[in-house]
């Protein structure tokens, strides 16, 4: 039996046996029937600008690729048993059962809308479920509570579900989910454990809670799946409150508490964001640094420097074992000068305890800014400490010719979660004397902001002149070979201490006077060591 196009009232009764049209199926401004029990079979494509009526089933059941449009109207009970897919070329919606045999509905920039009452039928399983493909959603409507609603989402060919729970009260409300079959691009940049899936959200008329839980593949895992939390995006913060997780089930549960966001997995986080400026760099008149190294062309390493030679030796990573990398384009110029990248600091997560407070816990490196503002290898984020619970902390900032900078545990522990909103910064710039560990001389005040000291060539934790192990030497004999006119154009070098890739003994803007006048006063006997909890 064929159906091409129905214009006038029709009524279609399905008996015994099941309808086949075995062309397209057009429904136009026609009553279209499916009797109780029935089913009719479809070949081909549907399209429909009006709902279809009764309790049968309608089946996609080609040997080809099909559409189906409903324009946004309503299919009884729907059976997908085409193993070559059926694409969805207009929104639909179901009132009653949505059966999976074969194949897969793919929706692509269509919604996909199941009424309160609609469920699902079959097996869905690798390619056989609903594939969200494009920005189309798969809506569930809700008048009433639910518990571990599945929905039955994938992405490519892996089944990769979405269950709803929700309790309160509900007026028009929705809930619309998606699943993306790729790592939520909203990530904090260093995460070191996720999951290489998320699932868009949107709820609508819920006053009350609302969970999701993604079922991720075990393929899609990056990293270690136990240390893998929950997660929400709220569009601006991520947060990991009342989250659940299952390892064995590869789920991942968290509360959805806005009108949109992503749902993901991810270690479990905190944020800092930290500030300083380096003498070497500072320029007192303008308040901010140069940016020589970055300019015109970038000197600056792609990846951590403090992972090889010559920094090996003094910065040791802790906890942290995935190499930081910079994308070249955030070295390039900013649209806010002072947004632009200075150098590669250190960071240490250190323990809260008030005395000595000296355990690093972890270790990241960050890139500075000219405003002296430490962010993440986007040039955005603030810096995440992986695998980690909130709490207090003690924070420090090295740097590869500067001397470090520690805020004193016993009166400037800062309080880090994931919330990036909350977060409020560590600026080592303003902070007072009581609140960086060790003496005033630990740092150095220019133009009434506190900067780390410069002059530290050799990276050893002091800044001296002479005797053993001088940062002289290391400017003089090491660098330049004994040649006080020798000139190092265009390099990246711990001997250039004041940044401007340029090394020079003499000369306009040389490194001796950075050490000798600068960090030193001047003074040849004057020995300077950094101040952290040791």
């Amino acid at each position: 039996m064929k159906f091409k196009k129905l214009h006038t009232t029709l009524m279609v009764f399905g008996i015994a046996a099941c309808n086949v049209a075995s062309a397209q199926l057009f429904i136009d401004n026609a009553q279209f029937f499916i009797q109780p029990g029935a089913t009719v079979t479809v070949q081909g494509n549907v399209t429909s600008n009006t709902d279809i009526l009764g309790t049968g089933v309608l089946q996609m059941k080609g040997a080809a690729a099909q559409s189906l449009n409903m324009n946004g109207f309503t299919i009884p009970n729907l059976e997908i048993d085409n193993v070559n897919n059926v694409t969805l070329a207009g929104a639909a919606r179901v009132s009653g059962v949505v059966t999976f045999t074969n194949g897969k509905l793919q929706l692509g920039a269509n919604n996909f809308t199941l009424t309160n009452t609609a469920t699902f039928a079959g097996t869905p399983g690798a390619n056989k479920f609903i594939e969200t493909n494009g920005t189309g959603q798969v809506v569930k409507l809700l008048t009433a509570n639910v518990a571990a609603l599945q929905l039955p989402l994938g992405a490519g060919a892996v089944y990769r579900p979405a269950f709803i729970t929700s309790t309160g009260t509900y007026v028009n409300a929705s809930v619309g989910l998606k699943v993306v079959g790729a790592v939520d691009p909203n990530k904090p940049p260093m995460i070191s454990d996720y999951v290489l899936t998320h699932w868009p959200v949107t709820r609508t008329g819920i006053t009350g809670t609302l969970s999701v839980t993604g079922q991720y593949d075990a393929a899609d895992v990056s990293g270690t799946e136990a240390n893998l939390r929950g997660y929400f995006f709220n569009g601006t913060d991520w947060t990991s409150t009342g989250e659940a997780h299952d390892a064995a089930l590869n789920r991942v549960t968290v509360p959805v508490t806005t009108a949109a966001g992503d749902v993901a997995g991810m270690d479990k986080f905190v944020l800092t964001r930290a500030k300083v400026f380096l003498q070497g760099a500072y320029n007192s008149i303008t308040g901010v640094m140069t940016d020589l190294l970055r300019t015109p062309t970038n000197l600056i390493p792609l990846t951590d420097p403090y992972r090889s030679a010559p920094f090996t030796t003094n910065f040791v990573h802790v906890a942290n074992t995935i190499p930081e990398t910079a994308a070249a384009a955030v070295f390039t110029n900013q649209a806010v000068t002072d947004n632009n990248i200075v150098d590669w600091v250190f960071i240490e997560l250190r323990n809260s305890t008030v005395s000595p407070g000296n355990t690093v816990l972890q270790t990241r490196s960050a890139l500075l800014k000219k405003n002296g503002d430490i962010v993440d290898v986007d040039g955005i984020s603030p810096v995440t400490f992986n695998n980690t619970p909130n709490g207090s902390f003690t924070i420090a900032v090295r740097h590869r010719n500067h001397l470090g900078i520690s805020a004193d545990p016993s009166t400037n522990l800062k309080a880090l979660n994931e919330t990036k909103s909350t977060v409020s910064p560590l600026d080592f710039t303003t902070a007072t004397d009581a609140q960086i560990f060790g003496t005033s001389a630990a740092y150095v005040v220019l133009g009434g902001r506190n900067v780390m000291w410069a002059g530290n060539a050799n990276f050893n934790n002091t800044v001296r002149y002479g005797g053993l192990a001088n940062d002289k030497d290391y400017l003089f004999v090491t660098t330049l070979g004994n040649n006080p006119l020798t000139v190092i154009n265009n390099v990246y070098s711990p001997a250039d201490m004041n940044l401007n890739r340029i090394v020079r003994f003499g000369g306009l803007a040389n490194d001796k006077d950075v050490l000798f006048v600068n960090a030193l006063s001047n003074n040849a006997l004057t020995v300077r060591t950094q101040s952290l909890p040791n």
